[in-house]
């Protein structure tokens, strides 16, 4: 299965099980952004999956926590290959209902290349 070449979003890219969402954030590594907490793990499937977690807490418009995770889940779909073969955890800090598509890309990529590779 090929994924990383094409742009497709399906089902084997999303973590959705909460046994899976446990067991990343009981063994994951921690990287800090202004607006996202991003929980990595290595997995060993040979593609990348993502979860994002955007609370009530930091963001109480439904609207705006739906518009993160869409825009958040672009900039993962549209750079697949970044994130090698981990799972990783989006999780919304205050403030993160202000980004738009172009900041947030920018901000996870300069996140995950300075730490990460």
């Amino acid at each position: 299965m090929n994924l990383l070449l094409n742009y497709s979003f399906p089902k084997e890219l999303k973590i959705r099980k909460s046994s899976e969402y446990e067991e990343i954030f009981g063994t994951s590594k921690r990287l800090r952004s202004q607006h996202f907490n991003i929980l990595y793990v290595k997995n060993s499937l040979g593609y990348p999956r993502t979860g994002i977690v955007v609370g009530k807490k930091n963001v109480h418009s439904s609207v705006k926590r739906n518009r993160i995770k869409r825009v958040v889940r672009e900039v993962f779909r549209n750079n697949k290959s970044l994130f090698d073969s981990l799972d990783i955890v989006f999780l919304a800090k205050k403030g993160s209902d202000t980004l738009n598509y172009v900041k947030a890309k920018r901000e996870i990529e300069e996140t995950i290349r300075l730490r990460l590779l």
